[in-house]
């Protein structure tokens, strides 16, 4: 028998011992009642492990069940797997509910084999829910993905190819942690159109302010989610002159769409400094009349924005963008089923612009 195969063998069975033993915390010992509503397999890299830990403790008080927590370490035995459990219970009135977590870290040759080990370690009848964190190894993420129910990742952390290159491999629905972040930007924007769609077929222009920075850069994703959805085609992409990105799509009537994305300042300086959405602007056109539209963050008021339409249609609003803390964030990935398709659809739109 192999080590890797020694390691899951003892980790089955202490999990089956505790699991059968009773709950001893009681007056009158009674079996332990387990929280089984999903399988939550958060993968990244070791210097993650302590951030994902934390973000699993979080998740279970909304979401209990198994988590697993994978990660590569190249200075294991090649051939070797780490294992580690931990189980904990809480109250649930006089009930006491109780959830585990394993953790494994995988030498190198050994990576091969995550897949079928995290299939034997998973609770039956339950999603497999797949996180992929922004250093999560590629062997790792590439074995697991064709295997889960859902797939989740933050655009904001890893760049849109290589989400689409693990789009591709396999049918999961998608789940972008950056994409619920962003939600009311393409709201907002969407609701220029509610009561004249023909506006929306008429766009020549698109310009899209966004914070300057390191990170992935926010616009592609949308531009992606508009391009998808409204037909275009990604012709070209560059840099601007005077900074920035400047490109052309291709309208599904074939006319042509002017891209310009703004460089603005560093978003403020947080725990994630992710490169944020700061304004979009639309130029079209309603019965042959000019209509300028924008929703754009308010300098002193970063959390609202003012949405604003000017030409064949006038008015102005302010609206609040809203905030949610990153485990609200989390638990939105795995329970929001009806942005699948759109979003798998704006991932692939989004890896052709940038590519270009």
């Amino acid at each position: 028998m192999s080590r890797v195969a020694d390691v899951i063998k003892r980790v089955e069975s202490e999990l089956a011992e505790f699991w059968s033993a009773p709950d001893e915390s009681r007056a009158e010992p009674a079996p332990k009642t387990r929280a089984s509503t999903l399988n939550f397999v958060a993968v990244g890299s070791r210097a993650e492990v302590e951030r994902l830990k934390e973000q699993a403790e979080d998740l279970a008080e909304t979401h209990a069940g198994r988590t697993l927590l994978i990660t590569l370490d190249d200075g294991l035995d090649p051939l070797s797997v780490q294992a580690d459990w931990s189980a904990t219970c809480r109250r649930a009135g006089e009930v006491p509910i109780c959830y585990d977590r394993v953790e494994l870290t995988f030498g190198v040759a050994a990576a091969e084999r995550v897949a079928s080990i995290v299939s034997a370690l998973t609770i039956s009848d339950v999603a497999v829910i797949v996180e992929l964190a922004p250093g999560a190894p590629n062997v790792l993420g590439d074995a697991l993905a064709p295997i889960c129910d859902r797939l989740v990742f933050d655009s904001a952390e890893t760049c849109i190819e290589r989400i689409a290159e693990v789009a591709r491999g396999t049918r999961a629905p998608l789940a972008d942690r950056a994409f619920v972040r962003t939600f009311s930007f393409r709201e907002l924007v969407a609701r220029f159109f509610d009561d004249m769609p023909e506006a929306c077929r008429a766009i020549r222009r698109v310009e899209i302010a966004r914070s300057a920075g390191a990170k992935p850069d926010p616009a592609a994703l949308f531009l992606g989610w508009m391009g998808s959805r409204l037909g275009w085609t990604f012709e070209s992409r560059g840099p601007a002159p005077s900074g920035g990105v400047v490109g052309q799509a291709r309208g599904a009537d074939g006319a042509p769409i002017e891209i310009a994305l703004i460089d603005g300042p560093p978003a403020p300086a947080d725990a994630q400094a992710w490169r944020r959405l700061d304004g979009v602007r639309l130029w079209t056109s309603l019965r042959g009349e000019p209509l300028a539209l924008g929703c754009v963050r308010l300098d002193k008021a970063p959390g609202t924005v003012r949405w604003t339409m000017e030409g064949a249609r006038s008015a102005e609003h302010l609206h609040p963008l809203g905030y949610r803390d990153e485990t609200w964030v989390l638990a939105k990935t795995i329970d929001s089923l009806e942005g699948d398709r759109l979003l798998r659809e704006a991932v692939l739109a989004a890896a052709k612009w940038s590519a270009l």
